[in-house]
């Protein structure tokens, strides 16, 4: 019985994968709800179809962080939505405004 048991921890275990957490604090959770709504709005650069969220991408958990601390520092959604497109362009929001290129 301890040979099967100790087979299937085994197989668990490499089966397992790690998973990235964000371990953000904020000061209420008023801004953590209003960070995680931005950062759903927004896409990763680099995946196919992935918002902030979503993603564990380098480009991504950069955005969330930067995303993460403008809340803290008390910015609004349009500040931040348009920092975030004035850094890298119409393509990382998942509604872009109608213009000639969209």
């Amino acid at each position: 019985m301890n040979k099967g048991l100790l087979t299937l921890l085994l197989l668990f275990t490499c089966f397992a994968r790690a998973q990235v957490v964000d371990t953000w604090q904020f000061a209420n959770p008023q801004q953590q709800q209003q960070a995680l709504n931005i950062a759903s709005q927004l896409r990763c650069p680099q995946c196919q179809n992935q918002n902030l969220l979503e993603s564990n991408a380098p480009v991504a958990v950069s955005m969330r962080h930067q995303v993460y601390s403008m809340v803290a520092e008390g910015k609004n959604e349009v500040e931040i939505i348009g920092w975030m497109t004035e850094r890298y362009g119409d393509f990382v929001r998942y509604n872009p405004p109608l213009t000639g290129q969209t």
